[in-house]
């Protein structure tokens, strides 16, 4: 090949390039594309209403939830754990510490196991593993501890969530916690009337009459036919009047 025809080749691939870079660089004049902050999708996630008002949680009754809760899902659940604990006695330490005989012992304090510090930190709580902190842990680690290294997000799911930790705390309590007691159980809650109404207090005015309702029974009176307007206490027929004394 002669140095004319390899120049002609070699100008229309660079011509080519050239102007495949000058339509590239046009179009972006023509077309505006925004870029955000941080790579990723957006969801459109519609905010639940709840009135204004927050819901308040009352206490839970662990003695009912352990007592009835179910083992074998509770072994289902420890496999969420597997990456980073161990559960056998004297298993090793992972990411996590070693959780054989973790229900009743004190928080922080496996032998050999170099927990994180600081402010929010597990080191930084007080007491012992009872039914309610391993509750709320495994509920949402970083709510409970917030300076605490754990990724776990936590088992949390509305519908079967607080089923799910009370099956995997029974579970904890076999491996070496057997001797832990079950919390006492709640007090039954006193109990409304049927129909939502207040019982009456002793002493108390009666009620004043709805509109469309029966009148009460008048005493002494006859009762009215259907129809009939209300009856009435019957007149008292006024005593005839005494005749003044004559005078002497």
């Amino acid at each position: 090949m002669s140095d004319l025809g390899f120049n002609k080749i070699a100008f229309c691939i660079l011509g080519t390039g050239l102007a495949l870079i000058g339509l590239n660089e046009a179009s972006h004049s023509l077309f505006h594309t925004a870029h955000h902050e941080k790579p990723g999708y957006l969801v459109d996630v519609p905010e639940a209403h709840t009135g204004g008002e927050a819901v308040v949680e009352g206490p839970r009754d662990y003695f009912t939830l352990i007592s009835t809760a179910d083992v074998a899902k509770g072994e289902e659940q420890h496999k969420k754990c597997l990456q980073c604990h161990t559960f056998t006695q004297g298993g090793a330490n992972l990411q996590g510490p070693n959780l054989f005989g973790v229900l009743g012992r004190d928080i922080a304090s496996h032998a050999g196991f170099k927990y994180s510090t600081g402010a929010g930190s597990l080191t930084e709580h007080e007491g012992n593993w009872t039914y309610e902190n391993l509750d709320h842990f495994i509920e949402r680690p970083k709510g409970f501890a917030s300076g605490t290294a754990m990724n776990f997000a936590g088992i949390n799911s509305r519908l079967t969530g607080l089923q799910d930790r009370a099956n995997l705390i029974a579970y904890l309590r076999t491996l070496g916690s057997e001797s832990v007691p079950l919390p006492d159980p709640l007090p039954a809650s006193a109990t409304a009337p049927a129909d939502g109404a207040a019982a009456p207090v002793d002493g108390a005015a009666p009620a004043a009459p709805v509109d469309g309702a029966a009148p009460a029974a008048v005493p002494g009176a006859t009762p009215a036919a259907p129809g009939a307007p209300a009856p009435t206490a019957p007149a008292t027929t006024p005593a005839p009047a005494q005749p003044a004394p004559a005078p002497h």
